[in-house]
């Protein structure tokens, strides 16, 4: 009492003030790194917009380009498709793409003709329907590029006869689409210089031949040149075009392209070949955000340069994070003086809480389950004396020890990830199976409370092993009577198949002897009275029993399974789809579609899947081989299943071929046994017969169903 009088006199003691010091500055941390958080944040959403602004744009492009690259590719096609390309037949082919893409000016057929047959070549495309047609300019090279076919049809009056040899820009094109074997495209350059001059790509697609030219013996490797197709796009036309559906983020950027060309004098110079509207009005300030993309036309690669709009960033973006950060600097003031109100009151908390503590430690020393307090990462701190009745240690001895010590060796990988997802402040139930220090194995049942703001793991540990065996006791019960079950459903069926034969071979003799009865009582003899009241006393208990022998298949039939040809493609298919659900991977075997076996559908896919079940339990989660061997003579169906072996496997193909099931069970409780011990149940209901064997580091299962002969197709499609 004299402690707490004087307590008030200290309260101002760094030690007693330090926690609201901590919490103003862990605030001021806090509001430091939130100011950093939001500002990186809004920062990355302005980057995220910009970059899905310039993808928008991008992709509009490209997908443009390669849509007019295609429609090139399909008309080189023809070639490689037609021995010989006609005038009318290239028309075909080209003139709708050529309506349809306002942005191709012409797509045209150049053959490739030798100087020395330029006379033949000459001759030929007059005799195309072109009655004036003419070379121009004059070449003196020894292979030349003249344009044939031309669409459209107004364009071919003027382009008709040009070769495109004698330009270098467009000799170097053919050149390089040659070498390559690709599309190759030209700079930006003039196509069409009156009326108006308009500028874009052409794009060249070389056409090669297995045999000699008409015209030219142009060879490339082993290939014959047959000549070049080639399309020329208007570039205007081929950017509005693209971007003639505005997306709502196109009003955020500013972008403009060029090209990239040589300079006359050396070097390298742009040639600007596009400008966004707002390029203007985004360009006579820094931008806030900028990029190049480039777009591949062809071989050729054109650079856009992209730049975000004065407006790009709002106000309150801009002012945010100030916000944030002057709100949080007052907050942590305002948390500083409350906390500081409070801990005042700690040392006379102290007192009190030292008093409770002595009647708590005798609780503590009494009872019967652990009490221990255990470090973040798993080593024991302290624990009272029920340490040394449960686990056999001394409380002194356990400190600094790891918890995971005591644990048994297959649970520690669980225990460990178990303890690494605590949740804070709440009690978990976890049960594990710990050794004593004579070796015993123990049940423990621990409740653990991890504390963060106190640094440790708050454990109450119960012996449950008694309750752990019962229960391990009911699972095995529950098991058994499911394997019980089966067996009596194999029996019953058994029975049933029996009286069912039974009654069938039954009739047939019964009839037969009515039959013969009404023989005999046509026939004359010595005493007629005498032998027809044998006759019909005879007849009298054929009929009887006829009619017991009828009822049979009725009582029969009861708990008959549906047995009939189950087709197996696509019950091997589910059977593929379920594994891959369960992380297998099922190899099936190559089976024609009729082939089948005899059984109940349901319950082969129980099977199947029990089996499957089985081997995941085992710890296999890998490929599964399963292999179909057909025997139609013999009216049956081999099947086995391989994967690679395990000790755990291996022991229970030993369980198997060597003790009784139940007596396996009992061996080896786990959930793969029993998944195994139930397939073997539900294929005997299907008259097969299980067995698993060990065999050069393979696991194999084996087990056989009966099948039919099939019926031949014809019969099968007039049933």
């Amino acid at each position: 009492m004299e402690q707490l009088s004087l307590a008030p006199l200290r309260l101002w003691h760094f030690r007693v003030i330090y926690p609201a010091v901590v919490v103003f500055l862990l605030l001021i941390g806090a509001t430091i790194a939130l100011w950093w958080l939001i500002l990186m944040q809004i920062r990355a959403e302005r980057e995220a917009i910009f970059e899905r602004a310039v993808s928008s744009v991008v992709n509009r492009l490209e997908s443009h380009v390669q849509q007019h690259e295609q429609i090139l590719q399909s008309v080189q096609g023809l070639y490689g498709g037609f021995v010989q390309v006609v005038r009318d037949v290239f028309e075909l082919y080209a003139t709708v793409p050529v309506r349809n893409n306002t942005a191709v000016l012409s797509i045209a057929y150049a053959p490739c003709v030798e100087s020395s047959r330029l006379g033949s070549y000459l001759h030929y495309a007059r005799s195309e329907r072109y009655w004036d047609y003419r070379l121009f300019p004059e070449a003196t090279q020894p292979h030349l590029f003249p344009l044939l076919y031309v669409v459209p049809p107004q364009e071919a009056l003027q382009r008709t006869g040009w070769n495109a040899m004698v330009d270098p820009v467009w000799r170097e094109a053919i050149e390089r689409a040659y070498q390559q074997n690709a599309l190759t495209a030209t700079p930006w350059i003039p196509l069409r210089t009156a009326p108006d001059t308009v500028w874009g790509v052409a794009l060249i697609a070389p056409v090669y031949r297995m045999h000699p030219h008409p015209f030219s013996e142009l060879r490339v490797g082993e290939r014959f040149v047959e000549g070049i197709v080639l399309m020329e796009i208007a570039g205007h036309r081929l950017f509005q075009q693209a971007l003639a559906t505005a997306a709502p983020t196109d009003s955020l950027i500013a972008f403009e392209g060029f090209d990239v060309q040589p300079a006359p004098g050396g070097g390298v110079r742009h040639v600007r070949i596009m400008v966004s509207p707002n390029w203007q009005e985004a360009s006579w300030r820094e931008p806030a955000l900028q990029t190049e993309r480039a777009l591949r036309i062809g071989d050729r690669s054109f650079f856009f340069r992209f730049a975000t709009v004065p407006q790009f960033e709002g106000r309150f973006q801009r002012w945010l994070p100030w916000l944030v950060l002057g709100g949080g600097v007052l907050t942590s003031f305002v948390a500083f003086g409350f906390v500081l109100s409070l801990v005042t009151t700690r040392s006379r908390a102290l007192a009190l809480a030292d008093q409770m503590t002595r009647a708590q430690r005798r609780i503590l020393l009494a009872s019967h389950d652990i009490i221990a307090v255990w470090e973040l990462d798993g080593r024991w701190r302290t624990a009272n004396p029920a340490a040394a009745s449960l686990l056999g240690y001394e409380p002194d001895g356990l400190a600094g020890q790891p918890v995971e010590a005591l644990v048994a060796p297959g649970e520690r990988e669980a225990f460990r990830h178990r303890l690494a997802t605590l949740p804070d402040e709440e009690a978990v139930l976890v049960e594990l199976p710990m050794q004593t220090a004579t070796g015993q194995l123990r049940w423990i049942g621990w409740s653990l409370t991890l504390s963060r703001r106190d640094g440790a793991i708050y454990a109450i540990g119960r012996d449950v092993t008694a309750q752990k065996e019962l229960q391990k006791q009911q699972e095995l019960a529950r098991r058994q009577l499911l394997l019980a079950e089966q067996w009596a459903l194999e029996a019953n069926e058994f029975k049933t198949e029996f009286l069912s034969r039974l009654s069938f071979q039954l009739r047939n003799g019964l009839t037969g002897l009515m039959g013969f009865t009404e023989l005999l009582a046509r026939e004359r003899g010595a005493s007629e009275e005498e032998r027809q009241g044998y006759i019909a006393a005879i007849q009298e208990s054929a009929e009887y029993l006829l009619s017991l022998v009828a009822e049979t298949p009725e009582v029969a039939a009861v708990a008959t399974l549906e047995r009939r040809p189950v087709p197996l493609v696509p019950l091997l298919t589910e059977l593929a789809s379920w594994a891959e659900r369960h992380g297998q991977q099922l190899v099936l075997p190559s089976l024609e579609d009729e082939a089948h076996v005899v059984a109940d559908e349901g319950l082969l896919s129980k099977a199947l899947q029990a089996l499957l079940q089985g081997l995941a339990s085992a710890g296999i989660k890998g490929t599964i081989h399963l292999r179909l061997e057909f025997n139609y003579t013999e009216g049956g169906s081999e099947w086995s299943v391989s994967v690679p072996a395990t000790d755990k496997l291996c022991r229970i193909a030993t369980l198997l071929r060597d003790y009784p099931p139940l007596q396996a069970l009992r061996l080896d409780d786990s959930e793969a046994m029993f998944a195994f011990l139930l397939a073997q149940a539900f294929l005997r209901r299907l008259r097969g017969e299980l067995r698993a064997e060990c065999v050069e580091n393979s696991f194999v299962v084996l087990f056989t169903l009966p099948t039919q002969q099939p019926l031949p197709t014809a019969a099968l499609s007039y049933g």
